[in-house]
Protein backbone atom coordinates (compact mmCIF):
# COMPACT_ATOMS: atom_id res chain seq x y z
CA UNK A 1 0.00 0.00 0.00
CA UNK A 2 2.54 2.60 1.18
CA UNK A 3 4.66 1.45 -2.28
CA UNK A 4 1.58 2.22 -4.56
CA UNK A 5 0.93 5.64 -2.63
CA UNK A 6 4.41 6.31 -3.20
CA UNK A 7 4.69 5.61 -6.84
CA UNK A 8 1.82 7.61 -7.09
CA UNK A 9 3.22 10.54 -5.57
CA UNK A 10 6.35 10.15 -7.94
CA UNK A 11 4.37 9.84 -10.98
CA UNK A 12 1.92 12.86 -10.34
CA UNK A 13 5.32 15.01 -9.69
CA UNK A 14 7.30 13.75 -12.77
CA UNK A 15 4.18 13.98 -15.13
CA UNK A 16 2.37 17.39 -13.68
CA UNK A 17 6.16 19.07 -14.43
CA UNK A 18 6.18 18.57 -17.69
CA UNK A 19 3.00 19.48 -18.70
CA UNK A 20 2.91 22.73 -16.25
CA UNK A 21 5.72 23.84 -18.11
CA UNK A 22 5.20 26.45 -20.80
CA UNK A 23 6.41 25.53 -23.94
CA UNK A 24 7.69 29.12 -25.38
CA UNK A 25 6.12 30.87 -27.97
CA UNK A 26 8.93 30.44 -30.69
CA UNK A 27 7.96 26.55 -30.67
CA UNK A 28 3.99 27.07 -30.63
CA UNK A 29 3.51 27.10 -34.60
CA UNK A 30 6.07 23.70 -34.64
CA UNK A 31 3.88 22.19 -31.59
CA UNK A 32 0.66 23.02 -33.64
CA UNK A 33 1.13 23.15 -37.30
CA UNK A 34 -2.43 22.82 -38.03
CA UNK A 35 -3.64 25.13 -35.69
CA UNK A 36 -0.78 27.78 -36.82
CA UNK A 37 -1.43 27.40 -40.57
CA UNK A 38 -5.74 27.77 -39.87
CA UNK A 39 -5.16 30.49 -37.43
CA UNK A 40 -2.36 31.99 -40.33
CA UNK A 41 -5.27 31.44 -42.73
CA UNK A 42 -8.03 33.09 -40.97
CA UNK A 43 -5.58 36.24 -40.34
CA UNK A 44 -5.43 36.48 -44.29
CA UNK A 45 -9.14 36.08 -44.64
CA UNK A 46 -9.71 38.79 -41.92
CA UNK A 47 -6.83 41.16 -41.71
CA UNK A 48 -8.76 44.03 -40.11
CA UNK A 49 -10.45 41.49 -37.99
CA UNK A 50 -6.79 40.02 -36.42
CA UNK A 51 -5.44 43.49 -36.64
CA UNK A 52 -7.83 44.23 -33.57
CA UNK A 53 -7.96 41.15 -31.94
CA UNK A 54 -3.84 41.44 -31.67
CA UNK A 55 -3.44 45.28 -30.90
CA UNK A 56 -6.50 43.96 -28.32
CA UNK A 57 -4.77 41.01 -26.55
CA UNK A 58 -1.28 43.24 -26.38
CA UNK A 59 -2.96 45.78 -24.35
CA UNK A 60 -5.72 43.18 -22.85
CA UNK A 61 -4.15 39.79 -22.68
CA UNK A 62 -6.09 38.76 -19.29
CA UNK A 63 -9.14 39.65 -21.08
CA UNK A 64 -8.39 37.35 -24.07
CA UNK A 65 -7.09 35.01 -22.33
CA UNK A 66 -10.73 34.52 -21.06
CA UNK A 67 -12.27 35.20 -24.06
CA UNK A 68 -10.46 31.83 -25.08
CA UNK A 69 -11.20 29.74 -22.33
CA UNK A 70 -14.68 31.00 -22.56
CA UNK A 71 -14.95 29.90 -26.24
CA UNK A 72 -13.08 26.58 -25.55
CA UNK A 73 -15.61 25.81 -22.61
CA UNK A 74 -18.94 26.92 -24.17
CA UNK A 75 -18.62 25.15 -27.73
CA UNK A 76 -22.42 25.80 -28.61
CA UNK A 77 -22.32 29.63 -27.36
CA UNK A 78 -21.77 32.38 -29.93
CA UNK A 79 -19.67 35.08 -29.33
CA UNK A 80 -22.82 37.60 -27.86
CA UNK A 81 -23.76 35.19 -25.30
CA UNK A 82 -19.93 36.20 -24.23
CA UNK A 83 -20.20 39.73 -24.56
CA UNK A 84 -23.55 40.04 -22.13
CA UNK A 85 -21.57 38.33 -19.49
CA UNK A 86 -18.46 41.49 -20.11
CA UNK A 87 -20.96 44.19 -20.47
CA UNK A 88 -18.22 46.43 -18.88
CA UNK A 89 -15.41 45.18 -21.26
CA UNK A 90 -14.68 48.47 -23.02
CA UNK A 91 -14.00 48.46 -26.31
CA UNK A 92 -14.83 44.58 -27.03
CA UNK A 93 -18.00 45.63 -28.77
CA UNK A 94 -16.13 46.75 -32.37
CA UNK A 95 -15.62 42.79 -32.39
CA UNK A 96 -19.44 42.56 -33.08
CA UNK A 97 -20.33 45.88 -34.47
CA UNK A 98 -17.65 45.45 -37.29
CA UNK A 99 -16.03 41.72 -37.10
CA UNK A 100 -18.89 39.79 -35.92
CA UNK A 101 -18.54 36.79 -38.72
CA UNK A 102 -14.75 36.74 -38.57
CA UNK A 103 -14.86 36.58 -34.66
CA UNK A 104 -17.48 33.36 -34.90
CA UNK A 105 -14.76 31.79 -36.87
CA UNK A 106 -11.94 32.76 -34.36
CA UNK A 107 -14.12 31.32 -31.77
CA UNK A 108 -14.69 28.22 -34.23
CA UNK A 109 -10.98 28.12 -34.38
CA UNK A 110 -10.46 28.37 -30.01
CA UNK A 111 -12.70 25.01 -30.45
CA UNK A 112 -11.61 23.19 -32.88
CA UNK A 113 -7.68 23.73 -31.88
CA UNK A 114 -8.21 23.95 -27.95
CA UNK A 115 -4.88 22.19 -26.69
CA UNK A 116 -3.02 25.11 -29.23
CA UNK A 117 -5.42 27.82 -28.75
CA UNK A 118 -4.73 27.05 -24.52
CA UNK A 119 -1.15 26.69 -25.30
CA UNK A 120 -0.51 29.89 -27.25
CA UNK A 121 -2.79 32.10 -24.80
CA UNK A 122 -0.77 30.46 -22.03
CA UNK A 123 1.51 33.54 -22.81
CA UNK A 124 0.71 36.91 -22.16
CA UNK A 125 0.07 38.54 -25.09
CA UNK A 126 0.27 35.33 -27.07
CA UNK A 127 -1.86 36.35 -30.00
CA UNK A 128 -0.15 39.94 -30.42
CA UNK A 129 3.07 37.86 -30.23
CA UNK A 130 1.79 35.51 -33.00
CA UNK A 131 0.44 38.54 -35.16
CA UNK A 132 4.20 39.85 -34.92
CA UNK A 133 6.16 37.19 -35.69
CA UNK A 134 4.04 34.36 -37.76
CA UNK A 135 1.73 36.11 -39.49
CA UNK A 136 3.13 39.90 -40.23
CA UNK A 137 3.18 39.81 -43.58
CA UNK A 138 -0.68 39.62 -43.88
CA UNK A 139 -1.50 42.34 -41.77
CA UNK A 140 -0.48 45.54 -40.36
CA UNK A 141 -0.30 47.21 -37.20
CA UNK A 142 -0.40 51.01 -38.74
CA UNK A 143 -2.61 49.82 -41.58
CA UNK A 144 -4.26 46.78 -42.13
CA UNK A 145 -4.88 45.32 -45.34
CA UNK A 146 -8.19 45.25 -46.45
CA UNK A 147 -10.34 43.13 -48.87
Amino acid sequence: MKKSVFLSIVFFFCFSGIYSQEVPLEQWAHNHPEASTELGNWVKRHPGAAHRLFEWDSKHPFKSQELVNWAVAHPKERLGVFLQEHRDWQGIEIFTTRHADAMEEFLFWCRNHALAAKALMAHSGGLAWAGDHLYKEYWNMETPRKR
